[in-house]
């Protein structure tokens, strides 16, 4: 339901379209600000429009893939075990958290 309503309605014209919180208290863009924009964009064949939305996203859309293929698609086997090792590792979740605070104030400090 919210991939058609993303795709029939632009969130930057929508005025009902939900805003980021932490951006409307802080001022602060957070890193998953806009998301919705670049999802609308990419369901509409934009591609490069939708990552200039939001950089963040080509890093984190590999690792979300293999965190959904790993809880809810593949039969539980030898190859969802290695592939769950790997998503939930110490080292693995480290490398996401401290992109994602990189990216916070990346975004933030030098506005990219």
């Amino acid at each position: 339901m919210g991939i058609i309503l993303l795709f029939c309605f632009n969130p930057e014209q929508s005025v009902w379209m939900p805003k980021c919180p932490f951006k409307l208290l802080v001022g602060l863009s957070c890193p998953g600000c806009g998301v919705q924009r670049a999802v609308h964009a990419a369901l509409h064949g934009h591609f490069l429009t939708a990552l200039r939305y939001n950089y963040f996203l080509a890093l984190t859309e590999p690792y979300a893939f293999f965190l959904i293929l790993e809880k809810w698609v593949l039969p539980i086997g030898r190859f969802q075990h290695r592939l769950e090792r790997f998503c939930e590792h110490r080292i693995t979740v480290c490398i996401y958290l401290v992109a994602f605070c990189l990216w916070f104030v990346l975004r933030n400090v030098f506005g990219v």
